[in-house]
């Protein structure tokens, strides 16, 4: 039988992963601070009631080809947006605005 709660216990099978998710954070906040001051980020829009469902918007240097939406990670459980902001980079790099959504997490 499987054991559902350590198939999904990603960090339980890292070694030192309870190091990433600060790692994440200080990059994320790094990235939206550069977009922030370049004029190319637009943060926590509401696009729901909940205090979680607001997205950010980060845009290319010039006309967007399109929008690519990047959902985080965390099972529902944990982890919000504003971790994730940095991973917007490449694809802004080759001229796509992404829109990262934020979410109320379970078991809400």
């Amino acid at each position: 039988m499987t054991d559902w709660d350590d198939a999904y216990d990603n960090f339980g099978h890292i070694p030192d992963a309870g190091t990433y998710p600060a790692r994440w954070a200080e990059q994320a906040a790094a990235f939206r601070e550069t977009m922030e001051a370049a004029g190319r980020a637009r943060l926590d829009i509401a696009y729901g009631g909940e205090d979680r469902e607001r997205l950010d918007i980060f845009l290319p240097a010039g006309a967007p080809k399109g929008l690519a939406v990047f959902v985080h990670g965390g099972y529902w459980r944990a982890f919000d947006k504003s971790m994730w902001s940095h991973l917007a980079a490449g694809a802004l790099a080759r001229g796509w605005a992404v829109a990262l959504p934020g979410y109320t997490l379970a078991p809400q």
